[in-house]
């Protein structure tokens, strides 16, 4: 958790790029210049000791939803929100304040993009 509140991995950029340890960066070239609308975070595996866990996917669809063009939201589930990888990181790099319900196991977030047409962007989290 403490790798994901540094500036290198807070401040706005290309996650395939980015020096942030809990970055993504060998997903095809598709993942990342698609304009996703809604990312399921769903894997990779996480319920046992010895599983890679869901901390880079949740860190990496929150990156690229707030590196969307401007005015643009994008609706994250996040799934198995019961176990605590999922639940805090959920929390922490999607931001609680951009969740809109949960049911169940299953979490949704809209966060919109970050960028402003500015030199500035919005807080990581609001």
């Amino acid at each position: 958790m403490e790798v994901g509140r540094g500036p290198e991995c807070t401040s706005l950029g290309d996650p395939k790029y980015s020096i942030c340890q809990l970055s993504l960066k060998g997903l095809p070239s598709e993942v990342y210049e698609m304009k996703w609308d809604l990312i399921m975070v769903d894997a990779p595996t996480g319920y046992y000791e010895e599983a890679p866990g869901r901390m880079s996917a949740i860190y990496t669809a929150g990156m690229m939803t707030r590196n969307r063009e401007e005015g643009a939201e994008t609706d994250v589930f996040v799934h198995d929100v019961n176990r605590e990888v999922e639940d805090r990181f959920s929390m922490e790099f999607l931001c609680e304040k951009y969740m809109k319900k949960q049911e169940g196991r299953l979490r949704h977030f809209i966060i919109p993009s970050h960028r402003d047409g500015s030199a500035t962007t919005k807080p990581f989290c609001p």
